[in-house]
């Protein structure tokens, strides 16, 4: 019997969040709290065992409002600002649990990672803090991290490429993509049972699918349960959910916890 998988999104919102700065919430009814969003982020637990996707800015109000007090291992889905710079609040997970944190990302991220936050991989002389992170290069399109048998998807996020995962073939992660290089993919991923996916507004954008573009690969995909994350403030939720239910879509939001 395959053990199952928890999943709870952290954040769910663009690299603006929502509400925006200003107290601006666009489309949003600044009523419903499944309109306020955090950037994003994901956390996978399977036996007691955690992965969690990108380091958002806001992971610190993450780990307080889920009450997460361990992570085993991260992966990272490329190096823009919303995914990695609340790498440092790592160091609390790290220094409470007396280990360091293996952190999985394809070459240039984990250049981009050691560039900007060098002393959290070395130990540095300006400042005397011991390393809390150990690298891991993703070079292989199938890997196992922490029990989970991850397959790596390459996809276009405009002038560079992101990361997407397939866990033991019953969750996707699709975030910031423009398009996938795969042109199996959408069948490849068919009937998938959670599909957690990247939607960032109704307009096309440069590096990211356009909101008619990401309806129809998950009417295409047909998983049990599609889940569209990385929303800016164009997207509200109780309007969405209203329009796609019925296709076995929904708006994510943060918090949301998924048992498959």
């Amino acid at each position: 019997m395959t053990e199952e998988i928890e999943l709870s999104v952290l954040g769910c919102g663009s690299s603006f969040g929502v509400p925006l700065s200003h107290d601006i919430w666009g489309n949003c009814d600044k009523s419903n709290i499944r309109n306020q969003r955090t950037r994003p982020s994901i956390l996978l637990k399977k036996e007691e065992k955690s992965i969690l996707i990108d380091t958002s800015p806001d992971l610190r109000k993450q780990l307080i409002d889920n009450k997460i007090s361990n992570i085993d291992s991260v992966i990272y889905t490329h190096s823009h600002a919303d995914h990695i710079h609340g790498i440092n609040d790592l160091r609390t997970i790290s220094l409470i649990n007396k280990k360091k944190i293996p952190v999985y990302a394809d070459e240039l991220t984990l250049e981009n990672l050691k560039n900007s936050f060098s002393y959290l991989f070395v130990k540095s002389k300006t400042h005397g803090y011991e390393p809390i992170l150990n690298s891991k290069v993703i070079d292989e399109q199938f890997i196992k991290i922490e029990g989970f048998d991850i397959q790596i998807v390459k996809q276009n996020h405009g002038n560079i490429n992101s990361l997407g995962f397939i866990f033991d073939n019953k969750v996707a992660y699709n975030l910031d993509v423009k398009y996938f290089y795969d042109d199996s993919y959408i069948k490849k991923i068919r009937g998938i049972q959670c599909w957690i996916l990247g939607c960032l507004r109704y307009e096309d954008h440069p590096s990211h699918a356009s909101y008619d573009q990401v309806i129809s690969w998950a009417k295409k995909v047909n998983a049990k349960a599609t889940y569209l994350s990385h929303m800016t403030a164009h997207i509200d939720y109780e309007t969405e959910y209203n329009k796609l239910q019925k296709y076995n879509i929904y708006p994510a939001y943060d918090g949301l916890k998924i048992i498959i």
